[in-house]
């Protein structure tokens, strides 16, 4: 189960007074049923406070969709104070964060403090039905980037696609994983074989889908195992691949009538670098590379194409113009989760 509310916390817990209507950006939490706005935002300031940002962000109360009925409900818009977000990412440029900082996301706290500011500064509200939503994003981010750091990939492409003994490969659907194997442990042993295995051929559009489904799954099997077995039952029955992951199990912010600002990026995010569109980039001899942000400005990417298919830690920079949307893992927790499995 994730998380519940916690019972104390000393700080004040009372939401602030209605503001303003006013464009919505950061992080944006609604109250679960059965628990007030009050409980949410108490929980919100501790987890704040944790890591030393409880007196540095502004906390609104707003009338907004509720994100799984769409009614309108009161909620909490928590965002960075517009002083400090000019100051440490000035035009949503999260790539120097770390530095600002002084973060090494080496560190798991770091990481986590990393991702907490650059979803306070995103320009697209990040909306969530529960304080346990958010908490439970950031860890699957924090997995996300752990992950992606540790892909190795095989280049040559007549290597095998996936560990054999965690993965059966035939009709009527392709390949599938072996009944009673993990599925975290398949994906990892696929995308981080030891150091002594040659390593798995994959394109680079399937290891930063995997990297995203092994985030996911880590959380999962942690904190909501009912639904962790439910998915490790679809992949022994059907995989989800290609369009199924996209809008079953992840979603999207920035669109390219409404895109990001270029430099904008949370930690765990999947992008698309590359002159070809997003929908392009599952072609063949499309030109460009997937690619996981890391934090610290970095990017794991894994570029498309059987003969380049490595997984490779570099700045944005290298990497050319990126698509204006950003893809993560949709809400996973008992009771708000809308994974559809």
């Amino acid at each position: 189960m994730c998380a519940a509310p916690l019972a104390s916390m000393p700080l004040d817990p009372s939401p602030p007074p209605e503001a303003a209507p006013s464009p919505l950006g950061g992080v944006l939490l609604h109250s679960p049923r059965g628990q007030s706005l009050q409980a949410v935002h108490w929980a919100s300031m501790r987890q704040l406070q944790q890591h030393g940002l409880a007196s540095l962000v502004d906390v609104a109360l707003r009338q907004a969709p509720h994100p799984a009925t769409g009614l309108p409900e009161p909620a909490l818009q928590i965002t960075l104070s517009p002083t400090l977000a000019e100051h440490w990412a000035p035009q949503h440029d999260t790539r120097h964060l770390c530095h600002t900082l002084g973060l090494d996301t080496r560190h798991a706290d770091d990481l986590a403090r990393e991702i907490l500011v650059a979803m306070l500064l995103s320009p697209q509200v990040l909306a969530f039905p529960s304080h346990e939503e958010w908490a439970a994003a950031i860890r699957v981010r924090q997995n996300t980037v752990r992950a992606a750091r540790e892909t190795r990939l095989n280049p040559d492409p007549n290597a095998p696609r996936h560990a054999a003994d965690d993965w059966l490969q035939g009709p009527p659907h392709g390949l599938r994983l072996r009944p009673g194997r993990s599925l975290v442990a398949a994906l990892q042993a696929t995308l981080q074989p030891g150091r002594d295995h040659p390593g798995h051929h994959l394109s680079g559009y399937r290891a930063s889908e995997w990297v995203l489904l092994l985030g996911l799954a880590e959380e999962l099997q942690r904190h909501h195992p009912a639904l962790y077995a439910r998915l490790q039952q679809q992949f022994e029955q059907r995989p989800l691949q290609n369009c199924d992951v996209h809008q079953r199990l992840m979603r999207q912010i920035g669109h390219p009538q409404a895109p990001l600002p270029p430099h904008f990026a949370v930690p765990g995010d999947r992008l698309w670098f590359g002159q070809a569109s997003q929908e392009e980039a599952t072609l063949p001899d499309a030109q460009g590379t997937w690619s996981i942000y890391l934090g610290q400005g970095r990017f794991q990417h894994f570029q498309p194409g059987p003969l380049d298919a490595s997984a490779t830690d570099a700045p944005a920079g290298e990497l050319g113009p990126r698509a204006p949307m950003r893809e993560f893992a949709r809400w996973l927790c008992p009771g708000s989760s809308d994974i559809a499995l």
